[in-house]
């Protein structure tokens, strides 16, 4: 299995040992600190990418001003990849992480949430003083001892999902004052810091059962109790400048969600891909730029290709379908969607790799990819 990594480099968040502005077409990685075999998952931020591998241990790389790689490190860039020392969480494996645009989090098999990098907007959930910004991982207790369940991140905020289906956001979101009428939302403390708490009016009626966040707006992902225990709805709070923040009942259930900075995207159980927002760099993937979709639009990918995974950077989308292939679409200037171009480009096109990917991930302009290699590859 072989490491690739394409887009902007500006941190070294490529682990290319370098750093640069762009880079328009898959580059072999050859400096980390995980075995590619055991990669689980991929996550990038603004400038920086964690990886987790099999055994829950955590690989970190790239930009560090805010302490967002959690080495307990004041370099500004980490270019190479180093490992998270396990210590930092109490030598329990990590089950998920999350990044944002500086910030980074993980969830441990003991349902133990922890976060790192900027608190500029208290999006750690600690009062701002003194802890402007934490460099290596921070254990933090949820009221009520709850459990974390997923974690996700926007410009300036973190929300949280419990395993009780309650969703708190620390830092700053701006949600506007017309609650849904299902949804009971309300504020509260933690560590001195403001906290917004979010419920179902009637838990037995729905539960929350994922949440994304974009960069000023989160979804919330419904599964209706009433109806066949099915999640086919979405319920989306924030700024709405461009659509983003839309809320809708889907024909069939959601099998994936993904937001960008101010797009969104789901995919449903019969591997249909609709996305609404902002389209401006061709985001949304519908064969055409415009400045945004208020409602689902049907993502343009040839009917051959059966999506596995999707994953949405700042202003890019990839997926990674089930045969390993990886296609991208959308802003294009560093190079993200690996093209070999700085055109932006409105239609999933596919990325030329040596072999069938197995796991992908994104940044906010760049993507990675670890892939089996063909044997003419290698020779």
């Amino acid at each position: 299995m072989s490491v690739y990594a394409w887009g902007a480099n500006s941190h070294g968040q490529l682990s290319l040992g370098f750093e640069s502005e762009l880079c328009m077409s898959p580059q072999l990685v050859r400096g980390y600190s995980f075995n590619p075999n055991n990669v689980r998952s991929i996550r990038g931020g603004g400038g920086h990418v964690l990886v987790l591998d099999t055994n829950g241990r955590v690989h970190a790389c790239g930009w560090n001003g805010r302490g967002q790689l959690g080495l307990n490190s004041r370099e500004e860039c980490v270019n190479i990849f180093e490992t998270i020392p396990g210590e930092y969480f109490r030598d329990v494996p990590v089950e998920s992480i999350a990044c944002g645009w500086d910030i980074s989090g993980c969830i441990t098999v003991t349902k133990q949430l922890y976060v790192w990098g900027s608190n500029n907007f208290q999006q750690l959930g600690l009062c701002q003083r003194e802890f402007n910004a934490v460099r290596r991982p921070l254990p933090v207790i949820l009221p009520r001892n709850n459990a974390a369940s997923r974690l996700s991140f926007g410009l300036r905020h973190c929300a949280i999902l419990t395993e009780d289906h309650i969703v708190y956001i620390f830092g700053r979101l701006r949600i506007s004052d017309e609650t849904p009428p299902d949804l009971c939302i309300t504020g509260t403390t933690l560590n001195c810091a403001p906290v917004i708490k979010i419920q179902a009016n009637e838990r037995c009626v729905f539960r929350i059962c994922n949440i994304a966040s974009g960069q000023n707006h989160i979804l919330l992902q419904v599964v209706d109790l009433e109806y066949g225990n099915l999640s086919r709805r979405i319920i989306a709070l924030g700024d709405n400048k461009f659509g983003q923040a839309n809320s809708f009942q889907f024909d069939d259930e959601i099998k994936r969600l993904a937001t960008g900075w101010t797009h969104n995207a789901v995919m449903l159980k019969d591997n249909r891909i609709l996305s609404w927002g902002r389209n401006c760099y061709g985001q949304l993937g519908i064969g055409s730029v415009t400045q945004n979709q208020a409602t689902p639009q049907k993502l343009d990918l040839r009917s051959e290709i059966v999506p596995a995974h999707l994953h949405f950077g700042s202003e890019h989308g990839l997926i990674r379908s089930w045969d390993g292939e990886i296609y991208t679409w959308g802003w294009n200037e560093h190079g993200n969607c690996g093209n070999d171009a700085t055109d932006n480009s409105c239609s999933p096109t596919r990325v030329k790799l040596p072999g069938p990917c197995k796991i992908a991930g994104t940044g906010a302009g760049f993507c990675y990819a670890i892939c089996e290699e063909r044997p003419e590859s290698r020779s």
